[in-house]
């Protein structure tokens, strides 16, 4: 599309050198990725400073150069002055805006929902798309589950596990859109918001579910944790609040000027949303649920009290959005929970395998909570130490498990650049002296199938942590990884095992 940086005032900038009028196709961030027309913006990467590909981007065709040092950018200008080169402030700032400005403003297109907290994330935003589109609002779901329309799971390269960089996220609202798609619900990392991934646009529906301790090794203390959350709320006409979050709950509180909605557990909290005599059966939950001075019993095909309060997340978010809650809790016994949250697999020899990604002390202490309430024999808990985190929190995950269950696996999820020996070493330091009942294992995949080895019939396995977009990451490559086909394929050899004639 034609663009004219001088009169549309939609991007930030200090200076411009070059034409203000041109072509701009997509904003790349990646040198490697750039077409003829793109917009080439230089972000300061961990390991390398987009400044120095402004060359390569030139030379395949780039037509636009966004970035933040200024004699450079002037220098490149006396040598290609076909190109625009514009000069900001803040290149993540500037990325968003130029996404927003290429994709027509698709974001305003659609009903738009973010999820922020440290656990319940995933949950909350497969549970907000499953309500939604059985309440007939076409609902697309973005994180680390991938992105799931109202339709299917679709294949979209995402630049990051969880929220997209805003180059990506425009091109994807302006696909759905265009598709039919009327609202989407995304993840919004604590490190997306501190990256500015989600500038230059207001949510309809902002969320908050929790803080705990985690992203430490990006954000170095809990309060630039929590401000990095609390940013969400500066872009979002509503608001749904955790009161029972003692994290950050009382700041959003506090600070949040626009229509707000909060949700609990606790019976005389005062929140406008309160869920009360909660019951588990091996159909999933019952619950009370009280708002405006009236109750509705509510059944819902999910398990433990932590997801209860994010279905009243969700509940809220469709609220927010103008439907009515007898229209809502017709709904909620068909909604639908995310694949490797809470996930239930039966088949397998008479024993239960559970699913979930919980990957901090907080999240594993509410699932082993909800998990011992199924009845069981024994119970095998596999947990991780990731790599690609804070190691502060791995002995942590230890100190948690301790105790509660039968037989313990440790092993390694997202290695990253470790040697897996020395994050297990770092989880296991957090066990005391009179633990005996831990095994280890190199590899998730290993570990998962050490775990199943542990097992009989009457058993619950619990595999907790789990896959990023289907792989774990290795050295810098994302190798491809799936829980289920390693289990599906562990029971189909135990089967061939049993199957084979005995030659005498």
């Amino acid at each position: 599309m034609i663009i004219n940086l001088m009169t549309q005032n939609k991007v930030n900038f200090k200076r411009i050198y070059g034409t203000s009028s041109t072509i701009a196709n997509n904003v790349r961030f990646d040198s490697r990725f750039i077409a003829k027309h793109d917009v080439f913006v230089c972000i300061q990467g961990d390991n390398h400073d987009g400044h120095a590909f402004i060359e390569d981007s030139i030379a395949q065709g780039a037509s636009v150069i966004v970035g933040t040092d200024e004699e450079l950018l002037k220098s490149y200008y006396r040598q290609y002055e076909d190109c625009t080169f514009l000069v900001v402030e803040d290149a993540r700032l500037a990325m968003a805006q130029m996404a927003v400005l290429l994709s027509d403003e698709a974001w305003k297109k659609l009903v738009t929902v973010a999820v922020t907290g440290t656990n319940g994330k995933t949950t909350v935003a497969a549970y907000v798309r499953s309500l939604l589109n059985q309440l007939q609002l076409r609902t697309t779901s973005i994180g680390t589950c991938g992105i799931i329309t109202s339709k299917e799971k679709i294949n979209f390269f995402k630049s990051t596990p969880t929220t997209p960089e805003s180059a990506d996220l425009h091109v994807l609202f302006k696909q759905l859109a265009s598709e039919g798609e009327k609202a989407v619900v995304m993840e919004a990392t604590s490190i997306a918001l501190d990256q500015k991934r989600t500038a230059s646009m207001t949510f309809d529906v902002a969320i908050h579910t929790n803080l705990s301790p985690e992203h430490l090794e990006f954000h170095g203390t809990m309060e630039n944790y929590k401000r990095a959350k609390m940013k969400l709320f500066e872009q979002a006409a509503t608001a749904i609040v955790n009161i029972d979050d003692e994290g950050m709950a009382q700041d959003i509180l506090d600070t949040y000027q626009g229509k707000l909605l909060t949700y609990s557990l606790k019976r005389n909290s005062g929140a406008d949303l309160i869920a009360s005599n909660i019951h588990t059966d091996a159909l999933g939950i019952q619950f009370e649920l009280y708002t405006n001075g009236s109750s509705y019993t509510i059944h819902a095909p999910i398990y433990g009290e932590y997801n209860v309060a994010n279905l009243l997340a969700a509940i809220g978010t469709a609220m927010q959005l103008g439907f009515d809650l007898e229209e809502i809790e017709d709904v909620l016994a068909t909604i639908e929970s995310p694949e490797g949250r809470f996930e239930v697999i039966e088949q397998y020899g008479g024993r239960k395998i559970i699913l979930d990604y919980a990957h901090t002390p907080a999240a594993l202490d509410q699932l082993l909570t909800a998990v011992n309430a199924i009845p069981h024999r024994r119970l095998i808990v596999m947990i991780l130490g990731v790599g690609i985190r804070d190691f502060g929190k791995m002995p942590k995950m230890a100190e948690t498990i301790e105790g509660r269950a039968d037989e313990i696996v440790v092993s390694v999820d997202h290695p990253g650049h470790h040697d897996p020996k020395i994050i297990i070493d770092a989880v296991c330091k957090g066990f005391t002296d009179r633990v005996h009942n831990v095994s280890t294992a190199k590899t998730r995949a290993e570990a998962v199938c050490l775990a199943l080895d542990l097992s009989e019939e009457g058993d619950i396995v619990l595999l907790t942590g789990g896959q990023i977009n289907g792989a774990q990451f290795v050295r810098g490559k994302a190798i491809p990884h799936s829980d289920h086909a390693i289990i599906r394929s562990y029971f189909e050899e135990k089967h061939a095992e049993k199957v084979q004639p005995t030659i005498s």
